[in-house]
């Protein structure tokens, strides 16, 4: 019985937090384009592209390491 509790529990918070996300997108959305720089992404120079690919390199690193276990 506390099994079926937790699961409809946590089934209705995603449900909210998904109709909270949604509320908030369908508000927020017609904003955007007066706030959003015409360019949103400028070009990289070779710290940010080395920044990146240092960012994937760690995030598959710690995937590989949480999948070890």
């Amino acid at each position: 019985m506390a099994r079926w509790i937790r699961e409809w529990f946590i089934l209705s918070a995603l449900v909210v937090m998904g109709a909270g996300m949604l509320f908030m997108f369908w508000t927020i959305w017609p904003l955007l384009p007066d706030r959003l720089p015409a360019t949103i992404f400028p070009p990289l120079d070779l710290e940010g592209v080395a920044a990146i690919l240092m960012l994937i390199v760690i995030i598959a690193g710690f995937g590989k390491l949480l999948r070890g276990q």
